[in-house]
């Protein structure tokens, strides 16, 4: 099931929402809303320092499918720019590849190639929402969802990672003091009440650039789970030293809380739900634990813990056909 989540993810990866904001603007400023034509709509690109979106009228094929006006419109994108006050949509290291429309679903499906190595994380979030902004104004298109195979991963069950977008559940904010701000899902593993197993739970969080997505993830495991139904696998009085991504290693340094032995749950239960939770990133495969910047032979004294860990999905609740609430579903409810 986690692979297949991985692939269909609503966090950061899995349902974001695409409204833009400008913020920050002064009060007084004018905005004008072009009318635009029919068989117009925008595109939307990336100003030059990287802090807001720009827009310009684009006119489709009356007579094209949604597949075929999608294929366009990202070739359109891939030709790049000669206005010097905006970026390309398309940032180096990522490449299109096909489009499809799914007419049951209202769904959009665009995929593409990337280098991770060569896209900065603040290109790749523009390059997100201006696809998905641009897409969603065609007739017939509720949702976005943008594939990205890592051409660097040769596992092909993990390689292509799928988000899906709409109008709703994504939004972003500039212009103020904390950067980009966006909405967003992650997805984190907690236990189950009897402590035997992992569930699988969704969170809603808001993300900036000013802090990584490994971060709010560990954090919110910290956190622990708002529904009935969870418990906490990590002491809520641990910490986080410190936490960085390289090469898909997620290196995690806990303070001396997280070792201690009064925490009740087992081990295995403690560390993969950590571990389950982190690698639902797509930029995150395997997770090296630290304990004051070093490797720790056992965790607690009896379990190995030197070597690097990777998903394990035997300790995963099993739940057929059931989507797992989100806590904004749990609110509402």
């Amino acid at each position: 099931m986690g692979d297949e989540m991985k692939q269909f993810k609503y966090i950061l990866i899995c349902t974001l929402c695409l409204v833009l904001t400008a913020c920050g603007q002064s009060e007084t400023e004018q905005t004008t809303e072009q009318v635009l034509s029919q068989n117009e709509i925008y595109i939307y690109y990336v100003n030059s320092d990287l802090t807001d979106v720009e827009k310009q009228v684009y006119r489709i094929k009356p007579a094209a499918s949604e597949t075929e006006n999608a294929d366009e419109i990202m070739a359109y994108f891939t030709q790049g720019t000669e206005n010097a006050e905006i970026q390309t949509t398309i940032p180096s290291g990522v490449e299109f590849v096909s489009s499809e429309y799914e007419a049951g679903h209202q769904r959009m499906i665009v995929s593409f190639n990337i280098l991770y190595d060569e896209v900065k994380a603040d290109s790749l979030l523009f390059f997100k929402a201006c696809v998905t902004k641009t897409l969603l104004q065609l007739e017939g298109i509720d949702k976005v969802a943008i594939a990205l195979t890592d051409l660097t991963n040769a596992d092909v069950e993990t390689a292509t990672v799928v988000e899906n977008f709409d109008g709703d559940s994504f939004a972003m904010s500039f212009g103020n003091s904390n950067g980009y701000q966006q909405k967003g899902n992650i997805v984190l593993y907690f236990a189950t009440p009897d402590g035997e197993s992992l569930k699988e739970y969704h969170k809603s969080v808001e993300i900036s650039n000013n802090t990584s997505l490994a971060e709010i993830v560990v954090g919110a495991l910290i956190e622990g789970p708002k529904q009935e139904g969870y418990q906490a696998t990590v002491s809520e009085e641990t910490t986080i030293r410190n936490i960085s991504v390289k090469d898909s290693i997620c290196y995690v340094d806990f303070s001396d809380e997280f070792y201690n032995t009064d925490n009740p749950m087992k081990n295995d239960i403690i560390v993969y739900s950590i571990v389950n939770s982190l690698v639902e990133l797509p930029t995150v495969s395997k997770v090296q634990f630290l304990r004051n910047g070093e490797k720790q032979a056992f965790f607690r004294e009896t379990m190995p813990f030197d070597s690097l860990f990777e998903r394990n999905l035997d300790l995963i609740e099993q739940v057929p056909d059931k989507e797992t609430e989100s806590e904004d579903a749990l609110k509402e409810g």
